[in-house]
């Protein structure tokens, strides 16, 4: 049975949608980084500002789960979607960074389709989040959602893998590969973490509900 809980304890959920909204504010600048990649190591020290924001929300959910005796649900949960949201937006950092130090230069279609599907990942994760402060009379929708998370990581993975066999294929420049997959390998790993959260959610509406 569903568990009640004090109207404080939905500062839980409140940083929780807070950090799957930044998540989403550096998956979309990411879009437009490769919209105009000229730009792309200018814009970095933005995405860097938003990994920030992300990381004070994550210390603020830890300091709260510290300091709460009643959670609103399972300890290990809350601190394991915290970890999550933080690291998808340290994975989008990452990616970029790669791409400026390497000067990679301009992403391949399929890399662009991947960031996309990522964008649309993300939403999914804010909207799977934002359901959770009512989540008995959300079931259906959180585990529709969470199933929308599932079908963009494996869309993202076959992306991955064809985006990864074409730089093999169409390239001669063995650096120039291997700079890329490893840009590949980071977006790739962000995606899976989206789909981890959608698990992990999953599995606290299993629970609790």
């Amino acid at each position: 049975m569903f568990r009640r809980f004090k109207q404080t304890d939905d500062r839980f959920f409140e940083l929780f949608e807070e950090a799957a909204n930044i998540l989403l504010q550096g998956a979309v600048l990411l879009q437009d980084m490769m919209a105009k990649y000229e730009t792309m190591e200018e814009r970095l020290n933005e995405l860097i500002v938003l990994e920030q924001k992300g990381d004070k929300v994550t210390d603020e959910i830890v300091d709260k789960l510290n300091e709460t005796f009643m959670t609103p649900f399972d300890r290990e949960d809350i601190y394991n979607m915290a970890k999550e949201l933080d690291e998808v937006l340290d994975s989008v950092c990452s990616t970029v960074e790669k791409m400026v130090i390497y000067e990679s230069g301009r992403p391949d279609r399929k890399f662009r389709d991947l960031v996309n599907i990522f964008v649309r990942a993300t939403e999914k994760v804010v909207e799977a989040v934002s359901y959770l402060k009512k989540m008995k009379t959300n079931t259906v929708q959180i585990m529709e959602i969470c199933y929308e998370i599932q079908k963009y990581e494996s869309e993202g993975d076959r992306i991955y893998r064809y985006g990864v066999a074409d730089l093999f294929k169409n390239s001669e420049n063995a650096i120039y590969v291997m700079k890329w997959k490893e840009v590949y390998e980071q977006l790739e790993t962000a995606l899976d973490r989206c789909e981890k959260i959608g698990k992990l959610i999953r599995g606290v509406v299993i629970k609790y509900v």
